[in-house]
């Protein structure tokens, strides 16, 4: 396959690994302890993925060294 073929194909689905999801569901309950103190609806753990993933994105750099890094601006 060509990488320009490639790079036209994303991932339908995502996996995560075992640590992850609990990251991801700590964090998810975290938020939502906050948003239900402040009187608004909770998100689900897959609305948080996106929303995190739609910044990130926008934020992911290469280090010196080849690293993938997110940089907060």
């Amino acid at each position: 396959m060509s990488q320009k073929a490639w790079s036209k194909r994303m991932a339908v689905t995502v996996r995560l690994n075992d640590s992850e999801q609990e990251r991801l569901r700590r964090k998810a309950i975290e938020l939502n302890k906050v948003l239900i103190n402040r009187g608004l609806e909770p998100i689900k753990d897959s609305e948080l993925v996106h929303r995190i993933l739609d910044q990130a994105i926008e934020s992911a750099e290469i280090s010196s060294s080849g690293e993938v890094i997110i940089v907060l601006k």
